[in-house]
């Protein structure tokens, strides 16, 4: 029995350094806790709203420059912010029956932004990570009139709270959102499209053919990249698809990839073709009714995936910045 008692005492410590060993080869995740990130959203939507109360319009220039040409001229319409009677275009639209009601109901789903400050930092750490000669943005919160969801400028990201007040609201059964657009509008899609947004900003499409593979592999990069800097987030949230949708790409990885093929698609470069299998929808045009839309997205994201794997010296900044799309497709040696 002692002799029982001190194998045992031996074996202890090794079966432990055994699951350590096991959890750290699960969970690849870079260790992102140094990293020194300073971010925060400023509620310019609810500075703007106080305008109202207090039409200290040069005030609010001076605190808000560098955001709300870019706001009035490409977000809400209302043109150079330096006119003389700027103020009377910004009043109708801040006294706008429909946007004032929109502008309630913002404050009250968004109260503050502290949890998606939390969600942004980790995210950008990771950025900063892969990227070290980044810069890090500024955020701020608006109100579009449910116009652009997030919007990317140099060193300036504006998230707009009106296209994330959950499936279910009123203003989107008004505008006859189709179900398929509202299931994202939704707060815990904020930080990912903001990611996203980033990403196709920072690297832009520039394929040596624009066909259908190049966009397929492009927009999967953007999902890779995506999934780098938000590692937790779970693989259907990563294309937007509940885990049924995703459970029918897997199922049918080989119906995708064939009638691609079979279509004559794959390096096909007519505008519409190309977006059937990118953009969203109900159901990708041709295929099942079962299947989600962004079919041909997710196949380039398990082309880009297949590629890393064979090409370990390609870096994570070494992929972003590659528009060879052939290449990528004949190194992955891709079969579903």
């Amino acid at each position: 029995m002692n002799l029982l008692k001190q194998i045992l005492k031996l074996l202890i410590p090794i079966l432990i350094v055994s699951n350590l060993s096991s959890c750290k080869s699960k969970n690849n995740n870079p260790d992102v806790s140094d990293i020194d990130v300073k971010l925060t959203i400023k509620r310019f939507d609810k500075d703007l709203f106080k305008l109202k109360k207090d039409p200290d319009l040069e005030k609010f220039k001076m605190e808000y420059k560098d955001f709300l040409s870019l706001y009035s001229n490409k977000v809400i319409g209302l043109g150079d912010i330096n006119t003389p009677d700027y103020i009377d275009y910004l009043n109708k639209f801040l006294y706008d029956s429909i946007i004032s009601e929109v502008s309630q109901q913002v404050f009250a789903v968004y109260p503050d932004m502290a949890g998606k400050e939390v969600e942004l930092t980790e995210a950008f750490k990771h950025l900063k990570y892969y990227f070290p000669d980044l810069r890090i943005p500024q955020f701020y919160t608006q109100i579009s009139g449910f116009n652009q969801s997030i919007v990317v400028a140099k060193d300036i990201i504006g998230i707009s709270l009106d296209k994330y007040l959950g499936e279910k609201c009123e203003f989107y059964s008004r505008l006859r959102t189709p179900m398929y657009a509202r299931k994202n509008m939704i707060p815990k899609r904020i930080t990912q499209d903001v990611i996203l947004a980033y990403g196709l900003t920072e690297f832009p499409f520039r394929p040596k053919k624009d066909d259908l593979i190049s966009n397929m592999i492009y927009q999967g990069k953007i999902r890779y990249f995506m999934e780098k800097l938000m590692p937790d987030l779970p693989a259907a949230d990563v294309m937007k698809y509940t885990d049924e949708e995703l459970a029918w790409c897997e199922e049918n990885k080989a119906l995708i990839w064939g009638y691609i093929i079979e279509q004559k698609h794959l390096f096909n470069t007519e505008y519409r073709t190309i977006i059937k299998y990118i953009n969203d929808g109900p159901f990708t045009p041709g295929m099942p009714e079962e299947s989600p839309s962004r079919t041909g997205i997710w196949m380039g994201l398990q082309i880009v995936k297949e590629f890393m794997k064979k090409n370990e010296d390609y870096s994570l900044e070494k992929l972003m910045k590659e528009n060879d799309y052939g290449m990528i497709l004949r190194a992955s040696a891709f079969q579903p």
